[in-house]
């Protein structure tokens, strides 16, 4: 889209606007011979009237030069609306991007280092800049803060339709959470101070003099377990099978591998018990009557 200036000025409209300005400009010569001939006036009287006629004859110069040249002008207004409505449309994205970075900052809604989940989006802020994020991404899981290794650009302009989640953290920690299902037969419920103290010992070597601490707290967990903030919870699906949840603060670089050492110890854990109950002598069946 182009604008649409007029192709040819109308020679009536120059014609006007040429006879317009001087008839004006031979009435300001009139006007000022006419001042500076009254000999009633001072020169500062005859300054100040000056002044005025010019300003006057300028104001109907300018309103006059309106009123010829208004169709003109109309047509004009026109075609600058409509490619600038051209501009706004072309550049939503931008103007979006823009915007949310005004928003960004002036809310301090993130910063680099922080974990952030936006939409279906979570990772660690790497970098700022004018129109987008950079994030390190993590495992889409809900809870999880896996790296999957990709690095994401995120345009501010999803700040506008996806809320913004900024996962708590301590230090360089943040939680972290998964779960693992077993089947009925596996009675989790029975074995949960063992798995308990499998998991402390999991997560006790992550803190200086943790994996030496031997002594339980309350529940089973151990006092670097608690401080590593473990936390286990024991229920059943809606399926029916047994699931044990867990929560623990680790570095996004130590997750997966932390997670994958816990579900190792509780696997092991689970399985021997298992095979223990299938080996088991079975209850001597009740004699039968003669």
């Amino acid at each position: 889209m182009r604008l649409q200036f007029p192709e040819s000025l109308s020679t009536s409209d120059a014609l006007a606007s040429a006879a317009l300005l001087l008839v004006l400009l031979a009435a300001r010569l009139i006007a000022g011979r006419t001042l500076r001939n009254r000999e009633n006036l001072t020169d500062q009287a005859t300054r100040r009237w000056t002044a005025n006629v010019r300003n006057f004859l300028i104001l109907i110069a300018v309103a006059g030069l309106f009123l010829i040249w208004a169709p003109q002008l109309r047509a004009f207004a026109l075609s600058l609306t409509a490619v600038a409505i051209a501009i706004v449309v072309a550049t939503k994205e931008l103007i979006l991007c823009l915007s949310g970075a005004a928003l960004r900052t002036f809310t301090r809604a993130f910063s680099v280092g922080d974990v952030v989940e936006i939409g279906t989006t979570k990772g660690e802020v790497l970098d700022l800049n004018l129109l987008a994020a950079r994030l390190s991404e993590f495992d889409p899981r809900e809870g999880s803060i896996s790296p999957t290794g990709r690095t994401i650009i995120l345009p501010y302009s999803l700040l506008f339709s996806s809320p913004v989640k900024v996962l708590s953290h301590s230090e360089n920690s943040v939680p972290h959470r998964f779960a693992m299902t077993f089947e009925a037969d596996a009675n989790i419920f029975a074995l949960r101070p063992q798995i308990e103290d499998v998991v402390a010992k999991s997560v006790a070597g992550m803190y200086p003099g943790g994996a030496n601490s031997r002594r339980q707290g309350p529940g089973g967990i151990h006092p670097a377990g608690r401080k590593n903030g473990l936390s286990m919870d024991f229920s059943t699906s809606e399926l029916g099978k047994n699931r044990v949840s867990i929560s623990l603060l680790v570095p996004p670089e130590a997750a997966q591998r932390t997670e994958n050492e816990i579900a190792c110890a509780i696997g092991s854990l689970v399985n021997a018990n298992r095979d223990r109950d299938r080996h088991a002598d079975p209850t001597p069946s009740a004699k039968r009557g003669t």
